[in-house]
């Protein structure tokens, strides 16, 4: 079954299903079920190997939850994510933030940070949830928060306001995507500007 794919117990398959992360369905007869699509689909998003027997399925696309006040930035981005393949959301900073993650089972978080300390907070906070620790996080803010928001945990830093396109290309590099370029690509101090882990470290 899929406790066996996923190599976890049952208990926590219904946990993750109960929880709104793994897709299922009821049968007639109560018992939960699950698409080998939907399993396909979750393996990827978690970064699990896909055994033999999923590795032929449709593996859906990769979700994308952009945190932060509505206005031209996030609507930016937004379309850049979308425009690279993502599934995009949006949420505000806070408490709507960590529901929508939890809800949307997001492969990748976009904060975008009005201070150091929001950012660095909400992506700790995004960090220390059992059901969230994994997930990849890229923050957008002032160049000289960069280094705090990968201390908090972001897998990468960007320094805004950024390019088009720069978003797209730090979530799929940090999710170890290939990149889809639908515009030209990045000038070459761009690159400068996206401060992985390793970097930091």
């Amino acid at each position: 079954g899929a406790a066996r794919l996923l190599g976890v117990s049952l208990p926590t398959v219904v946990n993750w299903i109960e929880a709104h992360r793994l897709k299922a369905f009821r049968t007639p007869g109560g018992h939960r079920r699950i698409a080998r699509e939907d399993l396909a689909a979750f393996m990827v998003r978690h970064g699990l190997p896909v055994p033999p027997e999923l590795a032929d399925l449709p593996r859906g696309r990769r979700r994308a939850l952009v945190v932060g006040a509505p206005g031209p930035e996030r609507e930016a981005i937004v379309l850049d994510l979308e425009a690279a393949g993502f599934d995009v959301l949006g949420a505000m900073p806070g408490f709507q933030a960590g529901a929508a993650a939890v809800r949307s089972g997001p492969d990748v978080v976009v904060l975008l940070a009005e201070s150091a300390l929001d950012g660095s907070e909400l992506a700790r906070a995004l960090r220390a949830d059992p059901q969230l620790g994994a997930l990849t996080i890229v923050a957008v803010g002032r160049g000289e928060w960069c280094g705090a928001f990968v201390a908090s945990g972001c897998s990468a830093a960007l320094a805004g306001p950024t390019a088009p396109g720069a978003v797209a290309h730090a979530a799929s590099d940090a999710l170890g995507l290939p990149v889809f370029r639908t515009r030209p690509p990045e000038p070459p101090w761009l690159a400068a500007r996206v401060v992985p882990i390793a970097a930091a470290a």
